[in-house]
């Protein structure tokens, strides 16, 4: 499929806030900002047809609510040099294109079980040229990556006793989790702890961040295996 049209270029042009990315101490080069509103061209592009925004939500905050939240494992947590990302559930590429975008070093895995979305991811990396970054199409249960990842990450699967089970499989034996919770989550936690010895799972760190004035109270969290 071909790079979105200028009409959407001009239009992802108006969603940009480099504002937002300044107040995250990002200043993107030339290259990378083209990247930007090539990849939100294609989000504003097929996003009607894939679904890749949640029903109904308008894309006037598009940038902010999910570009540059996206950005927060990369802010809050971090990723060794050259390490190996897999993204479960990737929809749109939220988290994993806006991290690709400002650490090209890293290499991605995207697994996800919509196959219009997995077109769209497709789409993407052919369009924003990301050798770097393999699409799997399907559920995390049935994928099966040739290599392991150092870090999983999603943008919300379920509670996190969920996502640790689905990321273990895919994960080195030092490897980290990172998921994003909005809501409040202490059941969770607490399942963790008390759960510790059994299913070998640890709490490394939670990050409390805010998304501005538009959405504030969001929570980042580092999950290992012991």
């Amino acid at each position: 499929m071909s790079i979105p049209t200028s009409s959407f270029i001009e239009l992802a042009k108006q969603r940009y806030e480099p504002k937002e990315l300044e107040r995250l101490g990002l200043s993107p080069e030339l290259e990378q900002r083209d990247l930007i509103l090539a990849y939100l061209g294609f989000v504003l592009r097929d996003n009607k047809a894939a679904e890749l925004l949640p029903d109904g939500e308008d894309d006037g905050h598009l940038f902010q609510r999910h570009f540059c939240d996206s950005l927060q494992p990369l802010l809050l947590f971090g990723f060794k040099k050259g390490a190996t990302v897999l993204d479960i559930g990737s929809g749109g590429g939220f988290p994993a294109i806006p991290i690709r975008i400002f650490r090209p070093d890293l290499s991605f895995m995207l697994i996800e079980p919509s196959r219009k979305k997995a077109d769209f991811l497709n789409d993407v990396k052919a369009g924003l040229g990301f050798d770097n970054l393999e699409v799997y199409p399907g559920k995390a249960e049935s994928v099966h990556p040739e290599r392991k990842a150092d870090y999983v990450i999603s943008r919300g699967i379920g509670t996190l006793q969920k996502f640790a089970q689905l990321a273990r499989p895919f994960l080195t034996d030092d490897g980290h989790m990172y998921t994003y919770k909005t809501k409040q989550f202490a059941a969770e936690l607490e399942a963790i702890t008390s759960n510790k010895d059994k299913d070998g799972i640890k709490i490394s760190e939670i990050a409390q961040y805010d998304l501005g004035s538009l959405v504030q109270g969001l929570s980042l969290v580092s999950m290992a295996f012991v």
